[in-house]
């Protein structure tokens, strides 16, 4: 069999899940590929189709930020919806969600940004690992391990059941109740988190790691103007986390990253 999964990794959580996903199903001599949507991946209307087409499931994996899905995956499976509508091709999908804390969004959720699509939910799981929030700690790598340890797990058997022909849907439970409330919440506080960040000019060494990286295209530099963030952040974390100088700023603070450590995914 086939595995082609389209996937969304702020800091790494879900590119891990996905590669170790992707080992299992080479391990067990099936093919299993990964393609980023980040906006620099380029991936136009065409090589999408081509890549379902060619595949015997497809998979979307991404963070669950508060309960929901990141814009830019939920901006991608419209349109994907759309690139599929018109050759009405059926296909089994698979969904892989990484969180931190809790995961409020939930297979039935899901299922209603499938509908009408031909993409079949076949299998759902949650893999929990750490946040990428900003902390005052460094990270627990003894707890992270065990998170690990534990998600491998969980993917190997959602290799398992996915080989078999047999559905796994997690992620049903009382916690789903919280994530109705607070989905409400997140995509205003998503579209206005670009306005919360900023540059620490003093220790910025104009590196545009910032600019290369934002999954959405969404930092521009220019020598009279300095930094701008747009309102298409999606909330990745990826420009704060991975500041080699920890320069960003959040409301105006610049944190030491000496002192307030930033999250570099599991690996």
């Amino acid at each position: 069999m086939k595995f082609s999964t389209f996937y969304f990794s702020g800091t790494g959580n879900t590119r891990w899940a996905v590669e170790t996903f992707n080992a299992i199903i080479s391990e067990k001599d099936h093919q299993a590929a990964m393609f980023s949507i980040d906006f620099g991946e380029n991936l136009t209307d065409e090589h999408i189709l081509k890549i379902v087409q060619a595949a015997d499931c497809i998979g979307l994996a991404n963070p669950i930020y508060g309960g929901d899905i990141p814009p830019i995956m939920k901006e991608f499976i419209d349109r994907l919806i759309k690139i599929l509508k018109p050759v009405q091709t059926e296909k089994k999908v698979f969904v892989i969600n990484t969180f931190g804390y809790v995961n409020a969004f939930g297979p039935n959720e899901m299922k209603k940004l499938l509908a009408g699509s031909g993409l079949v939910l076949t299998a759902y799981v949650n893999i929990q690992l750490c946040n990428n929030v900003v902390t005052t700690k460094p990270v627990d790598r003894e707890l992270l391990n065990k998170r690990m340890a534990r998600g491998k797990t969980e993917l190997t058997r959602l290799a398992d059941r996915l080989l078999s022909g047999r559905k796994r849907i997690k992620g049903h439970g009382p916690q789903l109740m919280i994530g109705a409330m607070i989905r409400k919440k997140v995509p205003e506080a998503i579209a206005r988190h670009h306005q919360t960040l900023g540059v620490n000019m003093e220790t910025c060494t104009r590196c545009m790691a910032c600019v290369n990286n934002c999954p959405t295209g969404s930092i521009l530099f220019d020598e009279g103007e300095g930094f701008t963030f747009l309102p298409g952040c999606t909330a990745s974390m990826r420009c704060y986390n991975f500041c080699p100088t920890g320069s960003i700023t959040m409301n105006g603070i610049y944190a030491d990253p000496n002192q307030v450590p930033r999250y570099h995914g599991p690996v």
